[in-house]
C-alpha cells in the first residue's frame, strides 16, 4: 500500500514499501498524480513486471552524452562527425532532459526539426547516433528506459 503525503503547498509525495522491492518514492504537483503513479507501480510489482526506473529518471541526456563521448566516440572511425552531431543533439533535445522523458513523440519532433534544413541522409545519421546513445544507456549502463529505444518506433520517412 502506498503512502501519500503532502509536502509543502504544491507538492505531494507517494512512497511505496513492498517486501522484496526497493522503496520507491516520487514527488508530484497534485495528489491525483501521486495516487495514479503509486497504483501503476504497485500493479507492476504485483504482476512481476516492475523494473526500477530511478536511474533513467535521475540521469540527463547531457550526462549520458558526456559518458558516450568520453568512452565510445574516441574509438569510432568517424569520431569527429559523431562528436559534432552529438553536440547538436544535446542542443536540440536539451542538456537537462531526463532520459525517462525521451519518447517517440520527442524523437519524431526532433526528426521533423532536423529535416527542415538538412538532407534526409543526414537526419538518418542523427537518429542513428541518438539510437546508439540510448542503447549505450540501456545495455552498457544497465538503465531501464521506460519508453525503450524510441528511435526504432518512428518512421524515417522524411
Amino acid at each position: 500500500m502506498a503512502t501519500i503525503r503532502k509536502r509543502g503547498n504544491y507538492q505531494w509525495q507517494a512512497q511505496i514499501r513492498k517486501t522484496g522491492f526497493p522503496v520507491q518514492s516520487k514527488t508530484f504537483e497534485t495528489k491525483q498524480q501521486a495516487i495514479e503513479w503509486a497504483s501503476v507501480i504497485e500493479s507492476e510489482m504485483a504482476r512481476g513486471v516492475w523494473q526500477d526506473r530511478s536511474q533513467a529518471e535521475g540521469t540527463t541526456f547531457g550526462e549520458i552524452w558526456k559518458l558516450y563521448s568520453d568512452n565510445v566516440v574516441p574509438t569510432l572511425k568517424g569520431w569527429y562527425s559523431d562528436q559534432c552531431r552529438g553536440e547538436i543533439l544535446v542542443k536540440q533535445i536539451g542538456k537537462n532532459t531526463v532520459l525517462s522523458r525521451i519518447n517517440t513523440a520527442l524523437v519524431a519532433s526532433l526528426r521533423d526539426k532536423l529535416s527542415r534544413d538538412r538532407a534526409a541522409g543526414t537526419v538518418i545519421k542523427f537518429l542513428g547516433l541518438l539510437n546508439r546513445i540510448m542503447k549505450y544507456a540501456q545495455i552498457d549502463l544497465g538503465m531501464h528506459l521506460p519508453h525503450g529505444l524510441p528511435v526504432v518506433s518512428i518512421s524515417i520517412q522524411i
